[in-house]
């Protein structure tokens, strides 16, 4: 039996070292060992930070290596819906939602006039609700880097559809809890976005 403790006790010295060496290691090149034990013993990010930000966004990130993928959500277009299809329905559902269209960005088609060749379609469009904007603004100037919120229709290389935009998920629980009151509009943004997203890609209106 005491043989057995001592092997426990021996592991458990292993791993501490272990544990001790990386946390070193990792306080010497980025400085950061501290900030998480402080995190870990006084937390200060929203509870839902890990499940519903760095977590997906790690496995997405080491899944794929593209740090923007991980910081997105997109959807497919349906086959049988057509670019005018996409565009009309998130135009309908926009107007419907009372969020403004604020521009868009025919990319493809300024390239394809720049140099003369075909190029796979690419187009931004951009909604904003301007007092929710300024509500956001006044809590962070950061929150400007976000605006307008965007959504990108654009054929990837196989030829295939898809409707990307921001994950807002990292805006809303990425960092302390929001106050009530702009929690409450950011959700109803995402869920605005979201809408658009979705009833685009299936034609939907």
């Amino acid at each position: 039996m005491s043989g057995i403790i001592n092997a426990i006790k021996w592991v458990l010295i292993i791993i501490g070292a272990i544990a001790v060496y990386y946390g070193v290691s990792l306080q010497a090149q980025y400085g950061v060992t501290s900030k998480v034990i402080s995190e870990m013993v006084s937390p200060t990010l929203h509870p839902d930070s890990m499940s519903k930000v760095y977590m997906p966004m790690t496995n997405t990130l080491l899944d794929t290596g593209d740090i923007t993928m991980a910081s997105i959500v997109r959807v497919p277009v349906a086959d049988d819906v057509s670019n005018s299809d996409v565009e009309e329905a998130m135009e309908s559902i926009a107007t419907a939602e009372g969020i403004r269209s604020v521009g868009m960005l025919p990319l493809s088609d300024m390239v394809e006039l720049q140099t003369g060749e075909k190029q796979r379609f690419l187009k931004i469009y951009q909604y904003c609700s301007p007092r929710t904007a300024m509500t956001m603004i006044d809590h962070s100037d950061a929150f400007s880097a976000y605006l307008p919120c965007r959504l990108a229709l654009i054929e990837d290389q196989e030829g295939k559809r898809w409707i990307y935009t921001l994950d807002m998920n990292a805006m809303i629980y990425g960092g302390a809890p929001l106050p009530d009151y702009l929690l409450e509009k950011a959700l109803e943004v995402q869920r605005v976005i979201t809408a658009i997203q979705d009833g685009g890609a299936e034609g939907d209106f």
